[in-house]
């Protein structure tokens, strides 16, 4: 029988169709501003290495030193507002690298940038929670990452054509103009409160009656949006604290959140010597470019297939497949290198698109563990936590990878490293069945009538 659950099943909620929107224009224009950047400082101030070393950390560092806290404030204030102010702040910051007049204040315009995108990012996060019915959680998540691909693919093309038209600047007010848009479509978004009584409204047409009650009584377990506002906050540090207390705790997000980090390490091993990898491969530039359409491509027909069936599964047994099969597709690139296979050429093709496939089996799944696991109140906290924790680890993983390349090959890079995750994907699925029983238990609890007193 197939699922009456489809990728496209979150856009009949209005909320979510001007959340996935807002998103989509802003990641595209995100894809924009980038590649605008890089031309700027290549090309036009022909500035080397170190300006584009500069310019990665400028857009890494907020998601170390801010991400994890901003979660904190995004937890306390309306999530609309956060939005919404975050873009229009971000149009004001990119606007100004039109005026930019040298790398440091381009570099502090980027870094202001990348403090808002902290802020926004985990309240767009907290507020899908809120805008589907737990039953399109899922798909949901699948048409964020799919967005995430499709820009990826054809936000650098349409930067390309604007920077070679009319430079630079004009790449930057057009990423400006997105936030703008993005913003004005947010603002549509009905209160906290009016989307907490369309998801319901949602649930009960969708779903027989005792599966309503069921979710009527978990939605009025949670404190509403004027409880949130009117409860007693403790203070800073305090809350702080409740975001990774309650990862630690809650034995699925601990071990997605976890193994997710393991794998970010991992994943950044190699990823900054993918190009080598081509190159070492005997590949022209070309293939450069096919290996990264092949995994976005694969990522995004992933991200459709999980939103289409993924329900039918636990999510940590897609994330610990799709784990050991990156991992293997990896070891097996690895070894290719070692024993110089070289002269392919196309059938390279079909492994980088698996791999691609394999990113969303993890991706897709980890961000609805995140959201379903998590209790709307503490959804900022716990999001920037997990962001800046992965991001900790993206930054220490490129110069070990480059210091291995260097010391015992690149091929051994790659082996090694996919070696790594297929044994973290297998760890998961080995702790799966305790979770499931874990589950079962709980769900035994829950279900269980009151005993007689």
């Amino acid at each position: 029988m197939i699922s009456r659950i489809t990728i496209l099943a979150p856009l009949r909620h209005r909320a979510f169709s001007l959340l996935f929107g807002g998103q989509v224009i802003s990641d595209l224009g995100d894809w924009l501003d980038l590649l605008a950047l890089l031309s700027l400082i290549t090309f036009t101030w022909k500035l080397g290495a170190g300006a584009l070393a500069a310019l990665s950390v400028a857009l890494i560092l907020p998601s170390i030193l801010v991400a994890p806290f901003a979660g904190v404030w995004v937890d306390r204030w309306p999530r609309r507002t956060v939005m919404i102010a975050c873009d229009l702040a971000r149009a004001v910051v990119v606007l100004g690298l039109v005026w930019a007049p040298n790398l440091y204040v381009l570099l502090a315009l980027v870094l202001a940038a990348g403090i808002f995108t902290s802020f926004f990012d985990p309240a767009r996060q907290a507020t899908i929670r809120f805008t589907v019915p737990e039953d399109d959680l899922l798909a949901a998540n699948s048409l964020s990452q799919l967005s995430t691909q499709i820009t990826k693919v054809i936000g650098p093309a349409i930067g390309g054509v604007i920077v070679l038209a009319a430079g630079p600047k004009a790449a930057f007010v057009a990423d400006s103009l997105s936030f703008l848009l993005s913003a004005i479509i947010l603002s549509q978004l009905p209160s906290m409160q009016e989307i907490l009584r369309f998801a319901q409204n949602d649930m009960v047409q969708a779903r027989h009656s005792e599966q309503s009650e069921e979710s009527a009584g978990i939605e009025a377990a949670l404190p509403s949006q004027e409880e949130q506002e009117e409860a007693p906050k403790s203070n800073f540090w305090s809350e702080f604290v409740a975001g990774i207390s309650y990862i630690v705790h809650r034995k699925v997000l601990a071990i997605a959140v976890g193994s997710m980090m393991v794998t970010i390490f991992i994943i950044f091993t190699f990823d900054s010597l993918a190009a080598l990898s081509v190159e070492q491969l005997g590949l022209n530039q070309a293939y450069l470019g096919l290996a990264v359409g092949s995994v976005g491509l694969g990522t995004a027909i992933g991200a459709v297939i999980v939103g289409q069936w993924g329900n039918r599964f636990h999510p940590l047994g897609l994330i610990g497949a799709g784990k050991v099969m990156s991992g293997v597709l990896v070891a097996i690139l690895g070894l290719a290198l070692i024993i110089a296979i070289r002269g392919v050429g196309a059938g390279w093709l079909p492994i980088w698109l698996l791999m691609g496939l394999a990113g969303a089996a993890i991706f897709v799944p980890y961000g609805y563990i995140l959201q379903k696991e998590t209790p709307p109140q503490l959804m900022g906290r716990v999001s920037s936590a997990a962001i800046g924790l992965q991001t900790f680890f993206q930054v220490l993983a490129p110069p070990l990878g480059a210091l291995f390349a260097t010391l015992f090959g690149l091929g051994y890079v790659f082996a090694v490293a996919g070696v790594a995750m297929a044994l973290v994907g297998v760890f998961v699925l080995l702790v799966l069945p305790q979770v499931r029983a874990a589950e079962a238990k709980e769900d035994a609890g829950v279900e269980a009538p009151p005993q007689a007193r």
